[in-house]
């Protein structure tokens, strides 16, 4: 990968701008369908791979989140001094090879391989589609680009649960399984394929219609040297590791419900897998896009008040109102209940974990974003998704074995996480008053 030319800030951004950020959100919600999937595939794979449920909460988690979380930094280094356009290409055909050949997977160590490769490949995705946004759209434009793009996590994030239980529920009624090539494969085969492919198409179109653009000569006019970057981090360590580490614990609950939501709903509520992925998806789309958007207006409804931490009380909101939500959801008697109260948990976690992205655009100088993009993501997916689906599934065949589990483990994993995660949002707020009055 040659480096990349360093240009004057771009002009008010135009087509190309705005149809590569379109595409970037498309793969990020790809991303997500790949990376979800397993979870609606909890009953096949316990029985075919002979697993329990701690093992399949590693395999959604674990496998995954440890190297997501270690490779996103030395790719995101890669993505602040060399062509992320090529970095993306990569990344996007390795994760979807990775999803495609989970349906030939023969054993369980197999699997967790390929989730592995999988996690590979979409750790070089949201630190290049960062600090592409960055260098295509000018400091005072930034926000609405970057929000949509972490909108479009969480919506894809949620969506997934619908298109999973959408090809499920297709699958089941033949179409795919009745073509010559595919008999004799199962029904989790079929979805790993059907699933894989489209990431495979829309990295083409991304190769042919995008290209990598310059890094601003006013923000990047060196490449920064490792041990700069290690100090600058270590300077500001309290304001990185609050923001962060607290945003780890919201998406902790975030991912354990990712994981175990749909099980939840079958075996407490006695629920079909397609009608859980349907109401938890569908539910996830419109509290995380209504979340992310409000938060967002309230903390600059803040900041236009003169509130510097506006960003920061606004996520501490967040974070009290979504723990406690998830709390009480899964203790409730009707599935309905539940559903209302995890509606209002996502609307909240969603918005607080948006806003710790968008303070990466305000805090962290350009040359080294993806960096402090990646670190984040690090913190948030080893934190959140190796120990939230795991530890629930822990919790759930131990302490609460026997009185239905997965509904007390999900509501004492939120209770544990609750104070911690506010406590870490409000420490970083008086070194994020400061960092955000050196750089106004």
């Amino acid at each position: 990968m040659p480096p990349v030319e360093h240009v004057p800030a771009p002009p008010k951004p135009g087509f190309r701008a705005w149809w590569t950020v379109g595409l970037l959100c498309g793969l990020y919600i790809i991303s997500y369908i790949d990376r979800i999937i397993p979870s609606l595939l909890v009953g096949p794979l316990k029985q075919d791979f002979n697993v329990n449920d701690f093992e399949i909460g590693l395999l959604f988690g674990g496998a995954f989140a440890i190297f997501y979380g270690l490779l996103g930094l030395p790719l995101a280094r890669v993505a602040d001094t060399r062509n992320r356009k090529h970095l993306v290409l990569a990344g996007v055909a390795l994760w979807g090879l990775c999803t495609t050949f989970s349906g030939i997977a023969t054993s369980y160590g197999i699997l967790v391989s390929l989730r592995i490769g999988l996690a590979i490949g979409e750790a070089a995705l949201s630190p290049a589609a960062y600090s592409m946004i960055g260098d295509m759209f000018p400091p005072e434009r930034r926000a609405l680009p970057a929000g949509i793009y972490a909108a479009a996590g969480s919506m894809g994030g949620y969506g997934s649960y619908i298109v999973g239980a959408a090809v499920i529920t297709a699958l089941s009624s033949g179409g795919l399984a009745d073509l010559p090539l595919l008999a004799g494969f199962k029904l989790w085969q079929l979805v790993f394929f059907t699933v894989g492919v489209p990431g495979l198409l829309l990295c083409a179109v991304f190769f042919l219609t995008t290209r990598e653009p310059g890094r601003h000569s006013a923000e990047t006019s060196t490449t920064q040297p490792l041990a700069e970057v290690i100090a600058y981090f270590r300077h500001r360590w309290r304001l990185y590791l609050g923001l962060f580490l607290g945003a780890g614990g919201v998406n902790l609950i975030v991912f354990a419900y990712g994981a175990w939501a749909p099980e939840l709903f079958r075996r407490t509520y006695g629920w079909t897998i397609s009608q859980a992925g349907f109401a938890f998806g569908a539910t996830g789309i419109i509290a995380a896009a209504a979340g992310t958007i409000s938060f967002t207006m309230l903390a600059e409804f803040l900041r236009k008040r003169g509130r510097r931490d506006g960003l920061v009380l606004a996520a501490l909101l967040a974070s009290l109102t979504g723990c406690t939500a998830a709390i009480a959801a899964p203790l409730a008697p009707e599935a309905s209940q539940a559903l209302v109260g995890i509606a209002i948990m996502i609307f909240a976690l969603s918005g607080c974990s948006n806003l710790a992205v968008v303070s990466v655009q305000f805090i962290a100088p350009g040359e080294i974003r993806a960096t402090a993009i990646a670190l984040l993501f690090m913190c948030t997916t080893m934190i959140g998704l190796g120990f939230g689906p795991p530890v629930v599934a822990m919790l759930s065949e131990g302490v609460f074995s026997g009185t239905g589990g997965l509904a007390p483990a999900l509501s004492l994993l939120a209770g544990m996480t609750l104070p911690l995660s506010a406590s870490l949002v409000m420490w970083s707020r008086q070194p994020y008053i400061q960092q955000v009055s050196k750089t106004a």
